[in-house]
């Protein structure tokens, strides 16, 4: 199991000053996890996943990732025809990157070849469950719109295998986990709780081979299959969906194998976010709606200050 390492001292979001505010739902989630453990995870962060598309002339791009609530840590990919994987704060320096498209070769006597182009992304959040996508590429706009996921976002963790998966470990609900797949790590599997009722999770590769397949599952422990399964391939853009109407309270896991023996990132948004197996789960002890009354009091005692 993971041991994740903490930060010595507290840690707030500060709003970004593009936005002016912070939604209140994230407000409130970041509030009651220090309250309840006064530290915030190294290295994960309370956010959004990002899961869309964008359209153009020629075709469409698949964009996934994640990003903090404060917009200061991002990684969100752009799939087509080439891949971009865009880091650093959300519509930074980062987010603009030498063009892949081959520069347009000089076949007239005399003539200079064009230098590469450029391609970059802008990502708008509308409100907490949707953000409107701008791709553009050597003068090529793609349009589209991505859903959101608020709640934590566990980085660069490591699953185990599918009769050992990881435990999942966070101060609130988990809505992402980053991971990255390697010849060494075929199988990345999390032990999460689920409280009852719809579930959706999407899995995402990127940076995957043509020809490379990978099967998405989950299920209870074990076999981490009862539940559903897809298959990611280049005919999906390496993206798939389980989706389980009535899913009964209990524990579960949930993951990606493969046979291949390229080193892809892996992107879990869970649609509808999980409780870590060490976090809340069942039904929450008096004290965590003690701390979430302390919260929404707080921030409206602040809200009214500003008023006034």
């Amino acid at each position: 199991m993971r041991q994740p390492e903490f930060e010595e001292e507290t840690m707030l979001i500060v709003a970004s000053e593009r936005s002016g505010h912070m939604p209140i739902v994230t407000r409130v989630l970041i509030l009651v996890a220090l309250l309840q453990g006064g530290t915030v995870l190294r290295g994960d962060y309370v956010g959004y996943t990002v899961n869309g598309t964008a359209d153009g002339f020629f075709g469409g791009v698949d964009v996934s990732g994640s990003f903090s609530a404060d917009f200061a840590n991002s990684s969100i990919t752009v799939s087509g025809a080439y891949d971009y994987t865009f880091t650093g704060p959300l519509n930074g320096p980062g987010y603009t990157q030498t063009s892949q498209i081959p520069p347009t070769p000089c076949i007239i006597l005399g003539c200079t070849t064009s230098s590469p182009g450029t391609a970059g992304l802008h990502v708008s959040p509308v409100n907490d469950v949707l953000a409107d996508l701008n791709f553009e590429d050597t003068g090529e706009d793609f349009i589209g719109t991505g859903a959101l996921v608020s709640g934590w976002i566990l980085t660069d963790l490591q699953g185990g295998s599918s009769s050992a998966p990881v435990s999942l470990s966070s101060p609130g609900p988990v809505a992402g986990i980053t991971a990255t797949m390697s010849a060494e790590t075929q199988e990345i599997y999390y032990d999460f709780q689920w409280r009852g009722g719809a579930f959706s999770a999407t899995g995402t590769v990127t940076g995957a081979s043509s020809g490379s397949s990978y099967l998405f599952s989950t299920g209870v422990d074990g076999t981490c299959a009862s539940g559903g399964t897809s298959t990611l391939n280049s005919g999906d853009s390496f993206t798939g969906t389980i989706a389980i109407a009535n899913l009964p309270a209990g524990q579960y896991c949930i993951g990606i194998d493969t046979n291949s023996v390229i080193d892809p990132a892996v992107l879990l948004t869970f649609n509808t976010p999980v409780s870590g197996v060490t976090g809340v789960v069942g039904t929450p002890e008096p004290s965590y709606f003690v701390l979430l009354s302390i919260g929404l009091l707080a921030i409206g005692f602040r809200n009214a200050r500003s008023v006034n």
